[in-house]
């Protein structure tokens, strides 16, 4: 996609042009600028690139209205009809932009929240705001809110991350949790008024290829290829993404058709490559980790780094002996429901350092790549 990228989006832009208009305004905190094009501005987006390579998306202002008016009918509390009332939008992102700019006006005030503001500030300046829905990556919420935000709100909308049950249990405090899946290709999965999230497939096509490669922890895992039928300023066609989705088997009680998304498992480039007990190389994904360490008491935080073939480092929030203990047992207990040997694995533990201000969390990676 980037390599084309000139040729492949229809209003002249260069990557090189893109990159430049993207980095300046991530550089000086300023996200007004856009592009010129054909229809009217276009406005540039820059993603975090926590696939390795970071990528640019271009929005037209007709695509920018659709995509403004998709958000409210699924994120207001009542749809539309919510704009009934007067709403205030505390929006976390590390970047601002006019695309999300776009849904302020008349009963809907927004103000963003910028990720590489000291924790305290924003929880201060979250509590002054008032607001009636946040947005946000969940870790930076969660942060925020062990540092005293003081919040009554009526939503709390997940972006950006993955969103897990410990996250959403605390959240809720704060008001209904949902989550929206959204990325550098699009608008992917909203959640209905029953607070399931359903794929988008009103704008988008999704093409869902089997991931499971016999092995039973990949049952129900699919890769999405998309299509998305609105976008004309940088179409996306038959486009595969490097995520793992688990669907749900069960209609949802809403009656949509779109289908129904059971849970994010993470990233394909995150699952882990472990030695089998015949000294084989079998996969586990990220979310069958994250639900071993989710049952450790009194762990705050944690990442899981898978560094060799056969080492494990889990970095802890807090490092002591007894969450050591538990945190390498629930591990340990849970690679022995896998296909995976936990006696051929070297587990260790260490500290988990503080994250750099604007990073997105990844629970679990692996920084080591088989030849």
């Amino acid at each position: 996609m980037l390599a084309t990228f000139d040729t492949l989006n229809t209003v002249g832009v260069t990557l090189e042009r893109a990159l430049e208009v993207a980095r300046h305004a991530d550089t000086t905190r300023d996200f007004t600028p856009t592009l010129p094009g054909p229809r009217g501005p276009v406005t540039v987006g820059l993603s975090t690139g926590t696939s390795g390579t970071q990528g640019v998306f271009l929005v037209g202002p007709d695509e920018q209205a659709r995509w403004a008016g998709t958000v409210l009918r699924h994120l207001l509390p009542g749809g539309l009809r919510g704009l009934t009332r007067r709403h205030r939008v505390a929006f976390f992102l590390r970047a601002d932009s006019p695309l999300y700019r776009s849904v302020q006006g008349g009963r809907l005030g927004l103000r963003f929240f910028d990720l590489l503001r000291p924790v305290p500030d924003l929880a201060h300046d979250l509590s002054a705001y008032r607001p009636t829905l946040i947005v946000g990556p969940p870790s930076v919420l969660r942060a925020v809110q062990r540092a005293g935000a003081s919040v009554q709100g009526q939503r709390v909308i997940s972006v950006a991350e993955v969103l897990e049950p410990d996250d959403a249990a605390h959240l809720s405090a704060w008001g209904e949790v949902v989550q929206v899946y959204q990325a550098t290709e699009g608008l992917l999965a909203l959640p209905c008024p029953h607070g399931h999230l359903h794929l988008n497939e009103a704008h988008v096509h999704f093409d869902l290829e089997p991931l499971d490669g016999g092995e039973p922890l990949g049952d129900g895992l699919h890769r999405p290829v998309i299509t998305d039928l609105r976008r004309r300023t940088q179409p996306f066609i038959r486009h595969r993404l490097n995520d793992a989705l688990r669907l749900h088997p069960d209609p949802c009680p809403c009656g949509q058709a779109a289908r129904r998304v059971h849970s994010i498992a993470g990233r394909q480039d995150d699952a882990l490559h472990l030695p089998g007990a015949a000294g084989e190389t079998v996969t586990v994904w990220p979310d069958f980790l994250r639900g071993a360490l989710a049952s450790v008491p009194g762990l705050n935080e944690y990442h899981a780094e898978q560094t060799g073939p056969a080492a494990l480092t889990l970095h802890l929030d807090p490092h002591d002996p007894a969450t050591h203990a538990l945190a390498l047992h629930a591990v340990h207990a849970a690679l022995l429901r896998t296909p995976a040997d936990p006696e051929r694995l070297t587990l260790t533990t260490r500290p988990l350092d503080p994250p750099a201000p604007g990073t997105k969390r990844r629970r679990v990676t692996r920084t080591w790549n088989p030849t």
